[in-house]
Parts: structure tokens; C-alpha cells; sequence
């Protein structure tokens, strides 16, 4: 109990009686020499004697290695970053979303001296003299375990070191006293001793207490975390009141805790952990850490005033400010790690769950490619647009889209939109949702890759004339329902024919084909087959993967893998993942072939399918690109790039509804210019596409061949 607000009054107890005293003494002086002992033996050669080892006999004598894996992987909060620009450094993101809140401390002058005092003067006073164990404890707690052996049910009683409570939570993670344990907690606090520097121990005492939950409804863990969960502060600017209030909780924090998961404990808790935090004070004055003025001061500080509030916290986690950004990160972290460790065989075990919670959990700085500004203009301006609704099983759904912006010689990820008017049953649409691509897939599967064989050129003529589908009596139609004839490549992908793109996949056929998509990052599936050069997916690709696709054209045929992340630092600092160190750019199409093809994709906007909304609307830049329509209109696409960025845009339904099918035109222009205008350096006016060198010589493809005449069109289609 406390008596006025500086005295600490003792309980008193019945003197002893003489027999009882010199019995305590007796084995106290015993204990000490047997400790001594112990101490020693644990330094030269360590192993335990005599009455210890009994109780040790089990205890495995650990190594520096055994330690540190104990006290140095802790969880810890990881934070993500958006990319750095010109003027300024990376800019946070946020935190990722986890329920527990750990911040490392490296230093002890990262704390604040009051702290750092608190803690001494009350859990500890001789810490920076013993040797992991205090001698004036260990007669009680030997009296005590022999009056248990002989019979008498005494509970066991604190005295614990600062070493002794860190071997305690973080290495025997025992938390009922028995004399067993505490054998075992001074053998591995006198070893502990022996392995790390008082300072070391100290600071890993301070990042291993947990002090319940904060304002921000997150465990915290470690006293930075505290500071911040509890009063909003950096841990080496607490004021001296609150460091008394933070070192005072340690021995309860769910009762000392003034953020408790019962908000009606609240007010009893505060009360309970300020009579506490006058302990602390008082040990401090006894101690002399502090001076009276400074404990008079301290006394009258109002705690409750000055305790974060849960509105400080509302945009710092990243789940919330940037939801779909920091998931999709986070997603992509995990693959990363999961690489990193794949052939280690502590991780060999760990399944895809467990790399995920190490994202969150593991202390890392993930710098991303993300452009704040793109970013945000991007998805304003897709927020901006109106877009059409439909009924699904008596259920109103708007139609989505997802896009994403690649730089064309890194394959940095700029921006990217995963939908709108989104909630936790949509589907992510940038980077998850995998849709039917439509003729988007035309210059990857056909034109670029038969160009690249040596088999087609801009110029070759192609006769358009109808087709058969494979193993089906039925034919290829185009869009418009008619046939051309004789058109160059450059008209029938210009216009989107169906039936020349089918032509020439033939001609290319489908295992060389194919071996082109995974060379852009993109696996067809098994079961996918010549309808997949239309579009046609068994079940189809991201507009991530599209947009990068893109991006190897624009790049000479340089293909680099799309990403969100370039660096990734573990929680000392150190690159434990570097994008362009590990990932290399590698050559899928020729330069000269890329060049061809991209001014092939230049007449698709200047006056093709794609010159009508898009054309008109990007006026001053030069942009190529690939228009896309599913079946019945259920997914719609435009894909385009400048000489600088790829952009791919996706619109559809999430279920199979028919879509807008100018929405995608409509929306990539509008996303187009909302970059441009945001960063027009990235996106500079009137840059043109620069020519390598080489070109693609002329290749006959169908050019011995006549135009079919309406009586052979008829024929074939009986």
C-alpha cells in the first residue's frame, strides 16, 4: 500500500525467532558457496554440480548460437515504402497489419536515461555488478525449495535479475515458479552472462517485455513500441513520469494497461499502474537517479492526459491508407522470401503462411517501385469515371476495372489500379484477377513471334478468308462478321482480324508458339490451344502480366519482370534482396522485330480500332498499343506504351456479364492523361520510338495465292 504520494510502506512481519533465523542463514551461506561454485564450474568448463545439477540434469548447456536464436529473431514490425523521387527520399507507405507491435531498439542511447534508470532502480539495482544472479536472493529461494522438500507448501517468491526475467520470458518461457525452473533460469542467466556484455543483455531486455495492449489495439512488445502505443512518443523522448509508468508495468502489464481489451477496466487499470509508477519513482529518489524536485514534479504529472489517443494511429498502418497496395506487396514479398529461403533447411518445412507472417513480422524495410503521386492520381482519376451496373442473381454489380503502369526499361511497377468501389468480396484487379485477354494476345502469340521466326513481315500478305476451328466443324469469324481477302499483317492486326492471326499461329505452330509466353512472364495453360492467339484462355492472365508483355516491345524486345519491389532490408540494415542484382533483362524478340511490330501497334491508334477514343485523346505523344474483346463482350482491354511506360487496362464484370466495350478505351485515355499530367518528365510530349537498326526483310506468306472469289467463300462455308 502506499501512504500519502513519496512513502512506500512495508508490510510488517513477526520477527523470526533465533532457531529460524540461524537456520535461514545457514543454508543461505551454503547456497551462495554451492552458486559460487556453479559460477565458476559454468565459466571454466560448464557443467553444474552437486545439488544444481540435480535439479539441472536436464538442462541443455547452451551455446552462444543457442542464444542468439532465442534473443535475436524476434518479431518486429516491417514497414513498406513508396519510391524515391528527385527531390525527396522514400516516403512511407506504411506499416504492414499486424496484431502484434514490436520496435528494436539497437543502442541504449536510443532509450531515454530516465527509463533506463527506472528499470535499474527497480528491477535490478546491482545488475551492472552481479554475474547474472544476486546473491541477496539466493538464501531465500534456497530456504524455500529445502522447506518444500521437507514437506512445507511455501510459494516460491520473486528476486529475479534483469537476466534471470530475459532467460525467463525469451529462452524457458516458463511462467510457474518452481525450484526447478529456477535452477534452471540462474544456470542460463549465469551462461547468458558469460556469452553477452551487460549493455547487450540490457538492451534485449528491454525489446522482449510486453506491456499488453496499445491505443493503436496492437500488443506491444519492447519499449519502443510501448512508448509509442501508450503515450505516442519516440522511446528516447518520454517525459520522466511516463518512463515510470512503462518500467513499472512490466510485472503486470494487463492490469497496468490503460488501453485493456474491457474498456470498462480502464479507469482501475490507470489507477493501479500510477501507484505503481510512484513505486518506481520512489526507487529511483532511494537510488538517487533522480533528484526530489524532479520525484515532486513527477508525482503530479497527469498520466491520463497525456496518453495516446487511437484517432494518432488511424492512417500509420498501411491496411488501411493503401489497402490493395500494401496486400499486393505483401503478396509479392512473400514470394520473395519464400525464394530466398528455399533451400535452407530450417525453412524447408515452412509453408506459404509462415513467409507471410515474416513479411509482417520480420523488422524488414521493403522499398517499393511505387510513385506516391502516380499512384494516387491514377486511381483519383479512375474513381472519377462513371461506370455502368448490371443484376447478377438479384445482387447490383458495377463493372471494374484494373490497371497498371510498367517502366519500360526497368520493369518497375509506377502505379497500378485494382478496382473500384471495392470491399473484402472483390477480387484484386491488377495483379490477381485473371481474365481473357482478346486480341491483346495477337502481337505476343502471332505477329511478334512469327516476325521473330523469319516467317511474316509487316508487308506479307495474309488472305482473310474463312477458317475452320481446330477440331470442330465450326468456323473463325471476325468481329464484324465479314472477310477481307488478301490484307498486308500490318491492315489485319491494324483492324484485328481473327482469321489471319489464326493463320499464322498456324504456320508458327503451337509448341513454338508457345515458347514465347514464358519468356514475358506469362504461362499458358495446359489445356490452352491455337483459340488462345484470339484470346481464348483456359484461364487467362493478369493485367500485370499483360502490361509487362507490353513493356518487352517498347524495351527492343528486352523483356524485365514486372515487379513492386526493388529492395528489401532485414531489420539490421542489411540488402537481403535486391531486384537488379537477382533478376536480369533477357531478349524475346529482336530489336529490329520490336520496332516493326511497335509500328504496326502505332496505325491500331493513329487509325485503327483504338483511334477513336484513344487516338484522339493522347494527342502529342506517340503511343502503340492493342485493343481486346472477349466473348460477348465480357472482358474488354487496351493495352498501350509510349517510348517510357506501358500502361494495360482491363473493364469487365467480375461474373460473366456483358461489359461496355468503349469503357476500356475511355478509361485508359483518361488514366493516361492523369499520369502525364502528374509526372510529365516520366511521360514527356512528342518523344518518338527510336529505330535500332536492322529491319524485318520481306517474308512471303500467303502472297501465290488469289483472293477467293463469293463462289469459293460460299463453298467453304456449306
Amino acid at each position: 500500500m502506499i501512504r500519502g504520494l513519496s512513502g512506500v510502506a512495508k508490510e510488517k512481519n513477526k520477527k523470526p525467532n533465533l532457531v529460524r533465523k540461524t537456520f535461514r542463514w545457514f543454508f543461505r551461506t551454503i547456497f551462495v558457496l554451492i552458486v559460487l561454485i556453479l559460477v565458476t564450474a559454468v565459466g571454466a568448463i560448464g557443467v553444474g554440480v552437486g545439488y544444481i545439477s540435480a535439479y539441472a540434469k536436464d538442462e541443455k548447456l547452451r551455446t552462444r548460437a543457442d542464444y542468439d536464436k532465442y534473443l535475436t529473431n524476434w518479431s518486429e514490425t516491417s514497414y513498406a515504402y513508396f519510391r524515391p523521387t528527385e527531390e525527396n527520399s522514400p516516403e512511407l507507405i506504411g506499416r504492414f497489419h499486424n496484431a502484434q507491435d514490436r520496435q528494436l531498439i539497437r543502442s541504449l542511447s536510443e532509450v531515454s536515461p530516465y527509463l533506463l534508470n527506472a528499470f535499474i532502480a527497480t528491477e535490478d539495482r546491482e545488475f551492472y555488478k552481479h554475474l547474472g544472479i544476486s546473491p541477496r536472493s539466493l538464501g531465500r529461494v534456497f530456504y524455500e525449495q529445502l522447506q518444500n522438500l521437507l514437506g512445507h507448501d511455501i510459494q516460491t517468491t520473486g528476486g529475479s535479475t534483469i537476466t534471470q526475467q530475459l532467460v525467463r520470458s525469451e529462452i524457458l518461457g516458463e511462467r510457474i515458479k518452481t525450484g526447478e525452473r529456477k535452477i534452471r533460469e540462474m544456470l542460463n542467466a549465469v551462461r547468458l552472462e558469460k556469452y553477452y556484455g551487460k549493455n547487450e543483455i540490457l538492451i534485449k531486455y528491454l525489446n522482449s517485455t510486453y506491456y499488453g495492449q496499445g491505443a493503436n489495439r496492437k500488443h506491444l512488445y519492447g519499449v519502443a513500441a510501448a512508448a509509442r502505443g501508450i503515450f505516442n512518443k519516440e522511446v528516447k523522448d518520454l517525459e520522466l513520469a511516463q518512463a515510470a509508468y512503462i518500467a513499472g508495468m512490466v510485472q503486470r502489464p494487463i492490469a497496468y494497461s490503460p488501453f485493456p481489451s474491457k474498456k470498462e477496466k480502464q479507469d482501475e487499470n490507470l489507477k493501479n499502474g500510477t501507484e505503481r509508477m510512484k513505486i518506481v519513482l520512489h526507487n529511483m529518489l532511494k537510488t538517487r537517479k533522480i533528484t526530489k524536485q524532479q520525484y515532486d514534479q513527477a508525482i503530479h504529472f497527469d498520466i491520463k492526459a497525456s496518453l495516446a489517443k487511437p484517432e494518432d494511429f488511424k492512417n500509420e498502418d498501411a491496411l488501411n491508407t493503401y489497402p490493395f497496395l500494401i496486400t499486393t506487396v505483401e503478396d509479392e514479398a512473400t514470394d520473395i522470401l519464400q525464394e530466398l529461403y528455399k533451400n535452407d533447411p530450417d525453412f524447408k518445412d515452412k509453408n506459404r503462411s509462415y513467409f507471410r507472417r515474416k513479411v509482417k513480422s520480420g523488422g524488414y524495410k521493403i522499398y517499393t517501385t511505387v510513385d506516391k503521386k502516380l499512384y494516387e492520381e491514377l486511381n483519383k482519376a479512375a474513381d472519377s469515371m462513371q461506370y455502368p451496373y448490371a443484376w447478377y442473381k438479384e445482387k447490383k454489380m458495377h463493372e471494374q476495372i484494373g490497371a497498371s503502369m510498367v517502366d519500360n526499361k526497368t520493369g518497375d511497377i509506377l502505379a497500378f489500379v485494382s478496382g473500384v468501389n471495392m470491399n473484402e468480396e472483390n477480387e484484386e484487379h491488377a495483379f490477381m484477377a485473371r481474365n481473357q485477354t482478346g486480341s491483346s494476345m495477337k502481337p505476343l502469340l502471332a505477329y511478334g513471334p512469327a516476325m521473330n521466326e523469319g516467317i511474316l513481315s509487316p508487308d506479307s500478305v495474309i488472305i482473310d478468308e474463312p477458317l475452320k476451328k481446330e477440331w470442330s466443324s465450326e468456323y473463325y469469324q471476325n468481329a464484324d462478321t465479314k472477310f477481307h481477302g488478301r490484307v498486308s499483317a500490318t491492315k489485319a492486326l491494324q483492324w484485328s482480324y481473327n482469321l489471319p492471326a489464326v493463320k499464322i499461329f498456324r504456320e508458327l505452330g503451337k509448341e513454338k508458339a508457345f515458347k514465347y509466353l514464358p519468356l514475358m512472364g506469362m504461362q499458358p495453360h495446359k489445356n490452352d490451344g491455337e483459340s488462345l492467339v484470339l484470346g481464348g484462355a483456359t484461364v487467362g492472365f493478369t493485367v500485370t502480366e499483360m502490361t509487362g508483355a507490353y513493356a518487352m516491345i517498347a524495351n527492343h524486345g528486352q523483356f524485365n519482370k514486372p515487379h513492386l519491389i526493388n529492395r528489401i532490408e532485414d531489420s539490421t540494415g542489411k540488402v537481403v534482396f535486391d531486384f537488379h542484382q537477382s533478376n536480369k533483362p533477357h531478349q524475346v524478340f529482336k530489336p529490329e522485330v520490336t520496332y516493326a511490330l511497335t509500328q504496326m501497334l502505332r496505325t491500331v491508334v493513329t487509325s485503327g480500332t483504338a483511334s477513336g477514343q484513344i487516338g484522339s485523346a493522347t494527342s502529342g505523344y506517340q503511343v502503340a498499343g492493342k485493343t481486346g474483346t472477349s466473348n460477348d463482350n465480357y472482358d474488354l482491354w487496351f493495352v498501350g506504351y509510349t517510348p517510357e511506360i506501358s500502361l494495360g487496362v482491363w473493364t469487365g464484370y467480375e461474373y460473366n456479364l456483358p461489359g461496355d466495350t468503349s469503357l476500356a478505351n475511355r478509361a485508359w485515355a483518361r488514366l493516361f492523361k492523369a499520369a502525364a499530367n502528374a509526372d510529365p518528365k516520366r511521360i514527356p510530349r512528342g518523344t518518338s520510338f527510336t529505330n535500332p537498326g536492322g529491319s524485318v526483310p520481306y517474308k512471303c506468306f500467303e502472297c501465290h495465292r488469289s483472293a477467293p472469289t463469293p463462289d469459293d467463300k460460299k463453298k467453304q462455308t456449306e
